[in-house]
């Protein structure tokens, strides 16, 4: 079975995207914390392509990961456990690319009001960058009702969908968002390959802690 390499079209609510697979390991450009420490985009830089996946939403827009990271780095937006999201978008708003970007921040730091998050996807009033589980960023899109039931929708540059940190919680898997990527064992050697979704339905008490970007009008 072929592993996924660093991008793939994929189609999410009949939009078509290029979809950023942070598993891929060719994914080398630095993302560091400190000078020399071996972060780079595959192992760190979950937020960064969430951003990614966030713009391209709003506006189609396919913005350049490895420069979405060197401006993270240079302007506050790189944190000692990965990305600082409220840092991040501090930085796009101040150095004015929100606007070409598609979205205005209300610099309102952490956020944790599950309600608030639903009802804006819902009203597709814009998206958000999320923490789906503890330390890891994906962007929430959208958002919908089942059975009484509400979810949201995430699209996740790690493919987590089957992952035990977030599985028990994933409602539907969208069709043709396959990623197929290595298992490597403690030792880091591979052992086989594995397939896993990189945009899934969850319920929407399922995010922690995320960001409203708020879709420009």
């Amino acid at each position: 079975m072929e592993l996924t390499g660093k991008t793939r079209t994929i189609t999410v609510l009949g939009r078509e995207m290029t979809f950023f697979n942070q598993r891929c390991r060719d994914w080398t450009h630095p993302y560091p914390y400190t000078p020399g420490d071996g972060a780079n985009l595959s192992n760190s830089g979950c937020g960064v392509f969430g951003l990614c996946h966030c713009v391209q939403w709003l506006t189609g827009q396919v913005i350049d990961p490895e420069e979405t990271a060197d401006f993270s780095c240079a302007h506050g937006g790189r944190g000692d456990d990965g990305t600082d999201r409220p840092g991040l978008l501090h930085a796009v708003m101040a150095q004015g690319r929100s606007a070409a970007y598609g979205f205005t921040y209300h610099e309102d730091g952490l956020r944790n009001d599950q309600d608030a998050l639903y009802d804006m996807l819902l009203n597709r009033q814009g998206v958000a960058l999320c923490n789906l589980r503890v330390g890891h960023i994906v962007a929430l899109v959208a958002a919908r009702e089942v059975n009484g039931e509400k979810q949201v929708l995430a699209i996740d540059s790690y493919s987590e969908s089957a992952s035990e940190k977030v599985r028990d919680n994933v409602r539907e898997l969208v069709p043709g968002t396959e990623i197929t990527y290595a298992v490597k064992n403690e030792s880091g050697l591979v052992t086989g390959v594995n397939t896993a979704s990189a945009a899934f339905w969850v319920t929407a008490s399922t995010p922690m802690d995320f960001n409203f970007l708020w879709a420009n009008k």
